[in-house]
């Protein structure tokens, strides 16, 4: 298979905070309509202006994440060679390529429609992780994307959702040097405090 092709119209930092992790399902807040997506067309319809996306695509899929009136969803759908091949003869520098792409895949059908907001966890089980190891952690399939060893501060991730996470740690000071192993530091430090900060990189799925 060929490697995914991933494309970031807004940064994923920006991405991580369109939905705060704590807040609950918002879905049916204010008497919103419950959002119809059968079509890749609709999602594209359906997003807001001024929102953030997120989309990848590969020989079999295509991968799109969107906001519509303060909610994240995400749909998938399969695509057909003659599809694929298409969307690789657009050049990747044409700057009416995120058009034409569009063009192309608004009457294929969505496979998975989901309302990602809704998964975000409450903060009270977020709390339930206070007191877990780097370890324990990484055995779940956390991984990290930055760290900050002066306020013992690690980005991570997990699932689809982006965390700010502090240790506890009242060793020496550690240094941020060329052999500095991460994993091997802050296996054995345990979790001292953890915030959700919203939704991540929501594009990697099977």
């Amino acid at each position: 298979m060929k490697k995914i092709f991933v494309i970031v119209l807004i940064t994923l930092l920006s991405m991580s905070i369109l939905a705060a992790c704590g807040k609950g399902d918002d879905s049916d807040s204010g008497g919103k309509k419950e959002l119809s997506v059968k079509k890749l067309g609709d999602a594209f319809e359906a997003t807001n202006a001024d929102g953030a996306t997120q989309w990848v695509y590969d020989e079999n899929k295509y991968v799109y994440v969107f906001e519509n009136e303060g909610i994240t969803y995400r749909v998938i759908a399969d695509l057909t060679k003659e599809i694929y091949d298409e969307m690789e003869a657009i050049d990747f520098f044409d700057e009416e390529r995120d058009d034409k792409f569009q063009n192309i895949l608004s009457e294929v059908e969505v496979r998975t429609f989901e309302n990602l907001s809704a998964l975000i966890p409450p903060q009270e089980e977020t709390d339930k992780l206070v007191g877990k190891t780097g370890q324990e952690l990484f055995d779940d399939d956390w991984s990290y994307w930055y760290y900050d060893l002066e306020n013992m501060e690690v980005g991570m991730n997990h699932d689809v959702f982006d965390y700010t996470v502090k240790f506890d740690y009242d060793g020496p000071k550690m240094e941020n040097t060329d052999d500095f192993d991460f994993y091997e530091e802050f296996k054995d430090l345990t979790v001292s405090e953890i915030i959700c900060n919203g939704i991540g990189d929501a594009t990697e799925v099977e």
